[in-house]
């Protein structure tokens, strides 16, 4: 029962994720709506690992910590062959499979990533004009580009045809949107949706998930631009290097009809409650699973102990009920 309520919590989460999150309400909360995704992908992972776990080992048995698990485990695996052994193992190894799948993505996503900007830095570095700026490195291409390559440190990489084509308000608003990107450590966001969804492609909420935080951490760093130069330099300077971005890098001009409309008619200031209920929704979904699971071992470790010790507690009356009556046979 247990198991079906959490693949019932699943299954409400994907089907609600979509139309809430991408609604236009949201518009002005970029971090909060970055923070529902990414609750409601970690909110489906643990209720189907969960509801996958416990079709496999009774909750009592979580109950007594790994051995307990260890124990249940290979009780299942023992009983293949009879209806309730097989749907455990099945539950089992599908729950082992689905793990080792989410794991091997995250770590190929990041390795992967943080390979590829070490490579392209690499690249870089020979064709680099010496002392350009302050936290930035100067490239001659004849291409207007401007992106950032997180890591330790991280690097802001502008072309020589970006820095002539931008003027110093706009210049320096890509570089503070750059910056906002590598203090933000937005790209792990982007990193945590990508794995989920190579995970998971064939589900459509995983792939809605990825474009949509995508979306979202350049709506966070224009924020940043534009509280210190305003709302029209972000907005010229995005047109300016629309849409000419490396794979693994985060640029200025991803994204760039999205951007610059909202830059130029930008959302009504979020009411504190929609920040509060925003912030509700991503306890719920972060708690909803563990909450499910830990209150159902609880109730079945409470129900055994309380059917166990009245049958204890009656077997001394048992007892002398009947030494008592054998007293009063000759």
């Amino acid at each position: 029962m247990t198991s079906l309520v959490l693949l019932g919590w699943a299954a409400v989460v994907v089907a609600l994720a979509r139309p809430a999150l991408t609604s236009a309400r949201l518009a002005s909360l970029p971090r909060l709506t970055i923070g529902l995704w990414l609750g409601a992908e970690l909110s489906i992972t643990v209720a189907v690992l969960t509801a996958g776990l416990l079709a496999a080992v009774p909750p009592a048995a979580l109950s007594a910590g790994l051995a307990g698990i260890i124990a249940a485990c290979a009780q299942a695996l023992a009983s293949i062959g009879a209806p309730n052994g097989t749907l455990a193992v099945i539950a089992l190894l599908a729950t082992t499979v689905l793990a080792a799948r989410l794991a091997t993505s995250l770590i190929t996503t990041f390795a992967g990533a943080r390979r590829w900007r070490r490579r392209h830095l690499a690249a870089l570095l020979p064709l680099a004009a010496p002392d350009a700026g302050d936290g930035w490195t100067l490239v001659e291409h004849a291409t207007p580009v401007v992106y950032c390559l997180p890591g330790r440190p991280g690097q802001v990489v502008v072309t020589s045809a970006a820095r002539d084509a931008l003027t110093a308000d706009e210049f320096a608003a890509v570089l503070r949107h750059e910056r906002a990107h590598l203090r933000g450590r937005h790209h792990v966001l982007v990193a945590l949706a990508v794995a989920f969804h190579r995970a998971l492609p064939g589900l459509g909420m995983a792939g809605t998930a990825e474009a949509e935080i995508r979306r979202l951490v350049e709506h966070l760093a224009d924020d940043r631009a534009s509280e210190r130069h305003g709302r029209h330099a972000v907005a010229t300077a995005i047109v300016q290097l629309a849409d000419r971005t490396p794979q693994h890098a985060l640029g200025a001009g991803t994204g760039a009809v999205d951007r610059v409309r909202r830059m130029l008619a930008p959302p009504a200031r979020p009411r504190v409650l929609h920040r509060l209920v925003a912030a509700g929704a991503i306890g719920l979904l972060l708690a909803g699973p563990p909450t499910v699971a830990v209150a159902s071992a609880g109730l079945t470790v409470h129900g055994e102990t309380c059917s166990s010790s009245p049958s204890s507690a009656d077997e001394p009356g048992r007892t002398g009920a009947a030494a008592g009556s054998g007293l009063g046979q000759p």
